[in-house]
């Protein structure tokens, strides 16, 4: 009973045997929790001691398996099964290291702000190679219509690309709308891609809703049909018809599917496998798109 008063209270319960495992020293509960430390918890030191794998049993003779995330994006690919030194990248990180800028959601001044910035950084590393710019985006409105974005965060990308050396290879991977069909149109002739089910819609610029002054309200439809005319102008150049042409499309606003949209000149052709990376089947090294 000395014994017992002696015991933790978290201990209740237990049979004599079963303490002795907790209480003893060289137990195996001591021993494993001995090598529970915050660095071996972590998941950068799973990646970089164990190549990404979740078992933690035989990992000292087994080499990285082909089907192993961080043996074919951190360890070279799968294919050299060398171990990665430091941390594990970040997704984005992997993406803007193989020349890929993503556009996943509507124009708002943050999404333009790291667009530019991922392409100010892609110039700096390499003017000449071509950067891949994939897009799935509203636009400048968001799913229910509503404005959420200004025309001219995109005419800033818009901007950026024709200033660089770099050619464009854009994709639209699912919706391309307003500024996003804009960007899109942008891109190097003969490498603008659209996915078989992909939509395409070009239409004029729309302001918030709002009251006030007269004198307001007459700036604001200054701003307005500014914008829509530069999307006129950019959307021409992009697509290669006539401004006039392009007014008459946009004023009522136009749809497009992947077929259609090659049709009027938005995208060169529907993207697939040898579009996405035109591989040899022994070239490896010239995967990009997937």
């Amino acid at each position: 009973m000395e014994n017992y008063k002696n015991v933790p209270k978290y201990l209740y319960g237990l049979s004599p045997s079963q303490m002795d495992m907790f209480s003893t020293e060289d137990s195996p509960i001591n021993r494993q929790s001995s090598k529970v430390t915050e660095e071996t918890f972590s998941a950068a030191w799973n990646y970089s001691e164990h190549e990404g794998r979740s078992s933690l049993s035989g990992m000292e003779d087994a080499g990285a398996t082909r089907c192993s995330m961080s043996a074919r994006m951190y360890g070279g690919g799968g294919r050299d099964y060398e171990r990665r030194e430091g941390p594990p990248p970040d997704l984005p990180s992997i993406l803007l290291d193989n020349r890929i800028v993503y556009l996943g959601m509507p124009i708002v001044p943050a999404v333009s702000e790291l667009i530019i910035a991922q392409l100010i950084y892609l110039s700096w590393v390499d003017p000449d190679e071509p950067i891949y710019f994939y897009i799935t985006s509203s636009g400048t409105l968001d799913e229910n219509g509503e404005i959420v974005g200004s025309e001219t965060d995109a005419f800033a990308i818009a901007s950026y690309m024709a200033l660089t050396k770099a050619k464009y290879y854009t994709i639209n991977m699912g919706m391309a709308y307003g500024q996003a069909a804009l960007l899109l149109s942008l891109g190097h002739k003969g490498k603008r891609g659209v996915t078989e089910y992909s939509f395409t819609k070009i239409h004029l610029p729309r302001v918030h809703r709002s009251s006030g002054a007269t004198t307001d309200m007459w700036i604001k439809a200054k701003d307005l049909d500014l914008d829509s005319n530069n999307y006129i102008k950019l959307l021409a150049k992009g697509i290669g018809k006539p401004i006039e042409e392009i007014y008459e499309d946009v004023e009522g606003g136009k749809h497009f599917t992947a077929e259609t949209a090659i049709e009027y000149g938005i995208a060169d052709l529907v993207a697939d496998y040898s579009y996405m990376g035109g591989l040899d089947d022994d070239d490896d090294d010239d995967l990009v798109f997937l």
